[in-house]
């Protein structure tokens, strides 16, 4: 598989203080202006599946791809950013927050002529359903159990694999997928709408991009991952 990895545009957390964190933000007026750059180079791929985080700023900015290139989206339950949908902002913040429910995923896609798969374990009440905040470890486990799904589902297929995840979890996933190539601790800030692109021979994973922002003017590359 050729998988792409991207950021999800500027949310409104990444423009504010820590302190004024939010659960689920949504993006910013910058941050849809990023997606729609985004959505005009992903117009040039052959996108054989498109996955999107289930968190608000994730869906917001994949909705750009999808309105630019019409197709089907997968709302994959296990991509959310570390720590799940918890609210305040520290280490002392545990508290969790519903998360968006099936039912509010798919009016996001609802005009669309193509329509959603959603994870059953998504329901109603909200994809994290008051689940307290995720730990570290718990982290680096599910990107492992995500890097087995996308080896599982995809292979070495040659399908073109587009995922909208978010910075801290796309670390996690190199990590996890490049720990003999790189030190992913070691890269800096991951751009918002910024593009990693791994490929998946049946054999290991090889990395190709890192953090691409050639889709975006200057003044519109941002890379908080608060």
């Amino acid at each position: 598989m050729q998988l792409y990895l991207i950021r999800h545009a500027e949310s409104e957390n990444n423009a504010m203080p820590p302190y004024q964190r939010i659960e689920d933000p949504a993006i910013t007026a910058r941050g849809r202006l990023q997606s729609e750059y985004l959505a005009k180079w992903t117009s040039t791929l052959r996108i054989d599946t498109l996955i999107t985080s289930p968190f608000r700023r994730s869906i917001q900015t994949t909705r750009f791809i999808v309105d630019q290139s019409p197709q089907r989206v997968h709302v994959w339950h296990n991509v959310f950013e570390r720590g799940g949908c918890f609210r305040g902002h520290g280490p002392a913040a545990t508290e969790g927050g519903p998360g968006m429910g099936r039912d509010r995923i798919e009016k996001e896609f609802s005009a669309l002529p193509h329509d959603c798969i959603i994870d059953e374990s998504i329901t109603d009440a909200g994809w994290w359903a008051g689940n307290t905040r995720e730990t570290d470890d718990q982290a680096n486990a599910r990107a492992g159990v995500v890097t087995e799904r996308l080896i599982e589902s995809f292979g070495s297929s040659g399908k073109t694999i587009v995922a909208v995840i978010h910075a801290d979890f796309k670390r996690c996933l190199l990590t996890k997928m490049l720990a003999n190539v790189t030190n992913v601790e070691k890269i800096g800030s991951l751009i918002n709408t910024g593009i990693t692109k791994v490929d998946y021979d049946g054999h290991g994973w090889k990395l190709h991009w890192l953090n691409s922002a050639s889709h975006l003017p200057s003044r519109l590359v941002t890379g908080n991952e608060t």
